[in-house]
C-alpha cells in the first residue's frame, strides 16, 4: 500500500519531467545571421525632397479678399444694426423694435460666419503645412489679417449687444 502511494505520488513528477523533454527544432537557431556578419550596404544618400508649398500666393490672396468682402458686408449692415439696437434698448422682449434688432444681429452673425469660414480654411492650411514641414509664413500672415477682421467683428457685435441691453 505504501509502495502504491509512492508510485502515485511520483506519477505527476514523471509527467512534468517528460513534458520538458521535446525536440529542438521548434526553437530558433543561435547562429549569426547575414545582417549581423556583413556590413550594411552603402549607397549614395539621397537628399531630402524639398517641401512643397501647401497653397500658392494667389489662392491666399483670393481667400483674404473673400474675408475682406465679407467684412465690407458686415460693416455695411453694422450701421443699420446699430440704429435698430439703439431703438430696441430698454424695450420689452416682445416689442417689434427688439425683434427687428435681433434680426439685424442675426444678419451680422451670418456675415461674420462668412469671415470665420475663411479663417477656418486658413487654419486647415496651417495644419496641413505643419504636418508636411512646408513653409507657413505666408499662410500665417493671411491668417493674421483675417483674424483681425474677425476680432473687430466680435467687438462690434459685443458693443451692439450691450447697446440692446443683453
Amino acid at each position: 500500500m505504501q509502495v502504491r502511494r509512492k508510485i502515485l505520488g511520483l506519477l505527476p513528477l514523471i509527467a512534468a519531467v517528460s513534458a520538458c523533454a521535446g525536440s529542438d527544432t521548434r526553437y530558433p537557431s543561435l547562429a549569426m545571421r547575414s545582417f549581423e556578419v556583413n556590413p550594411p550596404p552603402s549607397g549614395p544618400a539621397q537628399p531630402p525632397a524639398p517641401t512643397r508649398r501647401v497653397v500658392d500666393s494667389a489662392t491666399l490672396a483670393t481667400m483674404v479678399e473673400r474675408a475682406v468682402t465679407a467684412n465690407t458686408g458686415f460693416t455695411r449692415q453694422q450701421t443699420d444694426a446699430a440704429r435698430l439696437a439703439r431703438a430696441a434698448a430698454g424695450r420689452p422682449v416682445e416689442s417689434d423694435a427688439r425683434a427687428a434688432a435681433l434680426v439685424a444681429m442675426a444678419d451680422l452673425a451670418a456675415q461674420r460666419g462668412e469671415t470665420t469660414s475663411v479663417l477656418a480654411d486658413l487654419d486647415e492650411l496651417v495644419a496641413a503645412a505643419s504636418t508636411t514641414f512646408a513653409p507657413t509664413q505666408e499662410i500665417e500672415t493671411a491668417r493674421t489679417q483675417v483674424l483681425e477682421l474677425v476680432n473687430s467683428q466680435d467687438a462690434a457685435m459685443a458693443r451692439l449687444w450691450e447697446t440692446m441691453g443683453q
